[in-house]
């Protein structure tokens, strides 16, 4: 049995859908002045095994964690296939918007793929693009395998103005600290416990709330941050699992079968936390999304730039743009701010007929967790969740942004770039 249910979309998410285009028939379907210009997606990668230290606590009891097929941080063969799912979609869906023709090969420089340097991301882009485009040989865009890419990894590149000092004192004004946010999220740290395997008695640190405490510093190099306690512990840890379900293990290697709706959200709101630290205060949103923020501006801002532009990357790169842009998202299953493995945060740009006035409308799309697990086919009657976003100085309103206010929002976060 699966986490979610296998419901066919309300009639409100129908609507929501419709008017963001993405399961549209025809331009017809949207406001007729409107036509969809440009999309930039900006996507996380697929279903991978654990990364190398990413677990930080063990089952109290002593069980064992489940094998994976494939090394360390590398896509899996079943994440491969959820990306490719999203990636005839995407298909699907902008061709049904006017943007490519249904079938065969878009038109050369109409595509343009960036990848971080991870195998991860590189492999995820390569899968979106095959599912996009199937024997088209669309080329992935990256620099040298596990080379520093400032479009996703700009503080470890030097690409910005960072300061230690200052982005701690951000985080510590804007969150209070590490243990404030765990204080708002005892049942989720409760929730791991039990999935940990804690029972009346046991004296481990997991089993025991008054221990979590943690700590927030300079690292020892006087520069990055230095996070301790359960966040850093139960983060990754949560991820694991989170991983495990999606790659479709048996539930008894899920958390050890302790694992249901509920708690998956709850795994995923510790994870979510991580990112409260390292990438949604402002001062770090703002640099971690300086770069990445400067080549959306180029694309959004040039008339010339490919009509689809995808950027693969990780969650802290989507959770600091949608930060610099003012917005918040739950998608389905997944806990606040956690970007679903596999999913996209897409910017699309809309130009009027009768007067060329450009507006932007801003969703998130992703596989709800039990369509990545099962690897349901994704079609117009049963799409991927999709949830509209709101860019903070858009008013409100979802589909009559005006183009220029984004672009000075993404100019303010680039500016923090060195080149």
């Amino acid at each position: 049995m699966g986490i979610l249910p296998n419901r066919r979309p309300t009639l409100w998410l129908r609507l929501i859908m419709a008017v963001l285009a993405c399961i549209a028939a025809s331009p017809a379907s949207f406001a007729d002045d409107l036509k969809l210009e440009r999309v930039v997606l900006v996507y996380r990668h697929g279903v991978r095994s654990p990364l190398p230290g990413e677990i930080r606590i063990d089952e109290v009891h002593g069980r064992a964690w489940p094998a994976w097929p494939v090394p360390p941080s590398v896509l899996t063969p079943h994440g491969r296939e959820g990306v490719m799912a999203m990636g005839r979609f995407d298909r699907q869906w902008l061709s049904g918007a006017g943007l490519f023709p249904p079938q065969g090969c878009p038109a050369a420089g109409s595509v343009g793929i960036w990848a971080n340097t991870d195998q991860r991301t590189i492999a995820s882009a390569q899968a979106l693009a095959d599912a996009f485009a199937p024997g088209c040989g669309l080329k992935v865009g990256h620099l040298p395998q596990g080379a520093a890419d400032p479009v996703f990894n700009p503080v470890a590149s030097n690409a910005v103005d960072w300061d230690g000092h200052a982005a701690l004192a951000a985080i510590q004004r804007e969150t209070k600290g590490p243990d404030a946010l765990t204080a708002q999220h005892r049942d989720a740290m409760s929730a791991f416990g039990r999935v940990m395997g804690c029972v009346a008695g046991d004296g481990q640190p997991a089993c025991i709330p008054a221990t979590w405490h943690g700590t927030l510093a300079l690292g020892a190099d006087g520069n990055g941050i230095a996070l301790g306690g359960p966040i850093a512990d139960t983060s990754g840890t949560s991820e694991a699992i989170i991983m495990a379900y999606l790659e479709g293990k048996p539930m008894a290697e899920v958390g050890w079968g302790r694992v249901d709706a509920a708690t998956f959200r709850f795994l995923s709101q510790l994870h979510s936390l991580l990112f409260d630290v390292h990438a949604r205060p402002s001062y770090v949103a703002d640099r971690v999304a300086a770069v990445l923020a400067g080549r959306i501006l180029a694309i959004l801002d040039d008339p010339h730039a490919p009509r689809l532009n995808v950027f693969v990357g990780s969650d802290n790169n989507i959770v600091a743009l949608a930060s610099v842009l003012g917005m918040h998202f739950e998608m389905p299953g997944y806990g606040k701010d956690d970007p679903p493995v596999g999913g996209a945060l897409g910017i699309t740009v809309w130009r009027s007929r009768s007067d060329g006035h450009r507006t932007v409308r801003v969703v998130y799309q992703a596989q709800t967790p039990d369509q990545l697990r099962y690897l349901r086919p994704l079609t117009k009657d049963r799409p991927p969740a999709q949830r509209p976003l709101v860019p903070q100085v858009c008013d409100a309103s979802p589909s009559h942004c005006d183009l220029d206010k984004v672009l000075d929002v993404l100019r303010r976060s680039a500016s923090h770039g060195r080149g």
